[in-house]
């Protein structure tokens, strides 16, 4: 059962407002597609994966060879999102309307970057009246591509060759069987596929309830995870035999080992940006990942190792390490947090002096950071540990 959206004055009145259902012909799909067009913060990619975020449109209608994909759009980092649109109205069943989804990423992964700049070129033309490259069109929206022009062509090149994209399947109403399908994919970890289905629920907010403006509340529903990875060896006799072996390499539970494709490509731009920190700042962030008390959080521009303070929901921002290779720690953020938490601010000052030293920064700096090559990393994370160690006892005296 679906909720519907309230608006509540002062003296406690109010108005429940009232679903528009598409089956009342006041839109259709290809409305839903030119909303999408024009509005792709409706879509919730970045509670899914942040690397999809923001979206830019590169495509409406884009023929594939396995038809035409509804909307197709970009991220700034190069990460492509397909859209396939479906109304309740519109009953096709769970496996084609999924298979049909998968058969877009399928064909789109054969595609060259030429190709994908065609679209761009011809989606730049019919909408915005001035044909432009893709690279052209995101800068004009987002500014200098992180990472140089170059390095967007080849991540962009190196994700359709992999298939690594995001496929949506959007309708006012998701179907409970599609739902299910999806829960089904999700116990094969050998269709290394991503699809999520995202419901936008449309109301009508006008005064007559007749028209404008519509309050319109997307929201996330299911989405296919990889859960497990396996290791297929196939060993071949002389005689012609052959043995197969099969060795999992992750468990349902693993989450911690698991690689964001955020992650992934941070490392990526990591490596090529500053190459001389990027294995110690792996070999240190994989140190803390198999931490049960540490979270390792990726973001566009850094990657951050936070401390669980149990019980408490609140996490300590215990150090991170920056695009341009950089390894640091924010005291005033992590006094804060402690406080939030019930703990000493204190814990957060000592540390920050103590990683002044071993960072070797000036007394009047804020925000503590040197290259990773320059550190000495068993140092830091002696006062790291150090510091985990006294926020958990202050925790268990609190309690």
């Amino acid at each position: 059962m679906r909720g519907r959206p309230f608006i509540i004055n002062q003296d406690g009145s109010g108005k429940r407002f009232q679903s528009i259902e598409a089956k009342k012909g006041i839109y259709d799909e290809g409305w839903l597609q030119e909303l999408l067009r024009k509005q792709p913060e409706l879509l919730p990619v970045a509670d899914i994966e942040s690397i999809f975020y923001p979206l830019i449109p590169i495509g409406r209608e884009v023929n594939t060879n396995s038809g035409a994909i509804d909307n197709l759009f970009i991220s700034p980092r190069g990460y492509l999102v397909l859209v396939e649109t479906k109304l309740w109205k519109n009953p096709e069943g769970k496996r084609e309307v999924l298979a049909q989804a998968i058969d877009y990423g399928s064909s789109l992964s054969k595609w060259t970057y030429t190709q994908l700049n065609t679209a761009a070129r011809q989606y730049t033309k019919r909408f915005e009246k001035k044909e432009m490259d893709l690279v052209e069109w995101v800068e004009s929206l987002y500014g200098p591509i992180e990472g140089g022009r170059i390095y967007f062509e080849d991540t962009v090149r190196k994700n359709l060759r992999l298939g690594r994209f995001l496929t949506l399947i959007v309708g006012d109403r998701i179907r409970q069987s599609l739902i299910d399908m999806i829960d089904h994919v999700n116990r094969y970890p050998h269709l290394a596929i991503d699809v999520a289905l995202v419901e936008m629920q449309v109301y009508d907010i006008s005064e007559d309830n007749k028209g404008y403006p519509l309050l319109i509340v997307p929201n996330v529903v299911a989405k296919t995870e990889i859960i497990d990875r396996s290791i297929v060896q196939i060993t071949i006799t002389k005689d012609g035999n052959h043995k197969i072996d099969v060795k999992q390499e992750k468990t349902k539970d693993d989450k911690k080992k698991r690689i964001s494709l955020t992650e992934e490509a941070f490392w990526e731009l990591l490596k090529k940006q500053s190459p001389d920190d990027y294995e110690k700042a792996r070999k240190l962030i994989d140190e803390y990942k198999e931490r049960e008390d540490i979270a390792i959080d990726p973001a566009d521009t850094s990657i951050v190792a936070r401390l669980d303070i149990n019980d408490s929901g609140y996490r300590a921002s215990t150090f991170y390490v920056s695009q341009n290779g950089h390894l640091g720690v924010w005291p005033r953020t992590i006094a804060t947090q402690l406080e939030k938490a019930g703990l000493d601010r204190k814990l957060a000052e000592d540390y920050g002096s103590e990683m002044r030293t071993v960072l070797k920064m000036p007394a009047r700096r804020v925000e503590l950071s040197c290259p990773v090559k320059n550190i000495d990393l068993e140092r830091f994370k002696s006062v790291v540990n150090s510091f985990i160690d006294k926020v958990k006892v202050a925790n268990s005296e609190r309690v």
